[in-house]
């Protein structure tokens, strides 16, 4: 978690998932991979594992944290809506984000079919 960013169109990022796979060529030079890659083999660096898939649910709460308002891109180093994220734990992601409502979370997505999927199931709550 960062609770600044350097991205300009956003104030923190929030990564309770790292890590992807291609399905695009949209994909093809991947920030977040690259970025990812260099440290795959450090130890103890949140990137050990490069840009393989993993849940990180110790960051879950995080943003409950940030006391003040925040523009926060959910998920920079990955797609919440890969597809294999479990449904449960995507739930528990926008759980946070509807109890951290003073914050503003930016979710981006290339998996836009699995997201309406969940909206019309699991996600029925946030489709507000």
């Amino acid at each position: 978690m960062s609770d600044h960013s350097k991205i300009e169109w956003t104030e923190a990022t929030w990564n309770p998932v790292r890590g992807c796979t291609k399905i695009s060529p949209g994909c093809k030079h991947c920030y977040a991979e690259t970025f990812a890659e260099r440290f795959r083999g450090v130890p103890g660096h949140p990137y050990e594992r490069g840009f393989d898939l993993r849940l990180v649910p110790e960051k879950l709460n995080e943003p409950l944290l940030w006391s003040h308002p925040k523009v926060d891109f959910v998920n920079s180093m990955s797609d919440l809506f890969h597809v294999e994220v479990p449904d449960h734990y995507i739930a528990a992601v926008a759980r946070v984000m509807e109890a951290a409502s003073w914050h503003t979370f930016q979710v981006l997505t290339k998996r836009a079919d699995r997201l309406q999927q969940l909206l019309n199931n699991d996600l029925r709550f946030a489709n507000t």
